[in-house]
């Protein structure tokens, strides 16, 4: 399959800038893509030859300290909140009022959130394998706390030497297995560029130290079926066969059979791991166009 041609473009926000890769006319359809945490734009990229490109242009971004974005302020802490607001930023940026989203894992708790408060900016929403509750059902916030006051002060002193140079043979095999769900070869590759730096034939890391500090959200799982309720555009749930829903089956049936709700959610069932979107892009890609250029029904 032809690899489709991309732009990299760069846009101003108020803590610096956010990297991304566009593909398809500038005047299409806008769409906003967005991945994970510790992934990048290249997250995409895979996913990309499946897609309708004439009449949708979509704009893949590096989130703030992932690939080739700028960091937020060494001195925050980083949580929900903080890349919720830096949606709003980067629509304006990009002068949307209106856009299609889809997010990957943390990306879609992202789209989500931010669908609650400015539910007149998203048209729909196409979020691949996450959830609003907590992953960990029974977090131990205070070491949260903890670690995210060590690696914010780390970060802001410089002090967490962040430099460390691997070869690209390291890098891919840590793409690959370090990580709760493993990745394909070519899963890692479509990573790879925006995940490093090369240093004098080896290759450093991009992404913000922060971002070691697992858990961003600590919304219990009941709080998010009201939360779930309070969405008013469509919702397009792709749950992956050996994803992350194995705990939030129950939560995720509570949401859809909730009496008198106004809830426009459709699960769809795809065969893969959490990262099916990038492992297996066959799997998710025609079910994403049908979305995309029709109003796809489907059941859980």
């Amino acid at each position: 399959m032809v690899e489709p041609q991309f732009k990299e473009v760069k846009f101003t926000v108020p803590w610096g800038h956010v990297a991304a890769k566009t593909y398809g006319p500038s005047e299409g359809k806008p769409v906003l893509m967005v991945h994970g945490r510790l992934d990048n734009a290249g997250s995409f990229t895979r996913l990309m030859k499946y897609l309708p490109l004439g009449t949708f242009y979509y704009v893949c971004i590096d989130l703030p300290g992932h690939g080739w974005s700028s960091h937020f302020p060494s001195w925050l802490a980083l949580d929900y909140q903080i890349y919720i607001h830096a949606l709003y930023f980067i629509l304006e940026a990009l002068g949307w009022k209106k856009c299609i989203y889809i997010g990957h894992s943390m990306g879609g708790q992202i789209g989500l959130m931010f669908s609650a408060l400015q539910p007149h900016r998203i048209e729909k929403l196409i979020v691949i394998d996450s959830f609003l509750g907590s992953y960990n059902q029974n977090p131990d916030f205070i070491m949260h706390l903890a670690n995210s006051f060590a690696y914010t002060l780390g970060a802001s002193s410089n002090s967490i030497k962040q430099d460390v140079l691997y070869t690209k043979e390291e890098i891919l095999h840590a793409l690959k297995t370090r990580r709760i769900y493993t990745l394909n070869s070519e899963a890692a590759d479509a990573l790879f560029e925006r995940a490093v730096t090369e240093v004098n034939g080896k290759y450093k890391y991009n992404r913000d130290v922060r971002l070691k500090n697992a858990s961003f959200s600590f919304i219990r799982n009941v709080d998010s079926i009201e939360y779930f309720h309070k969405l008013s555009v469509p919702i397009y749930l792709f749950i992956a066969s050996s994803g992350i829903f194995s705990s939030h089956m129950e939560e995720l049936k509570l949401v859809l059979n909730k009496e008198n709700s106004k809830l426009k959610l459709q699960a769809i069932n795809v065969n893969g791991n959490h990262d099916v979107h990038n492992n297996n892009p066959e799997n998710v890609g025609p079910l994403v166009c049908e979305i995309l250029i029709s109003d796809y029904s489907s059941k859980l």
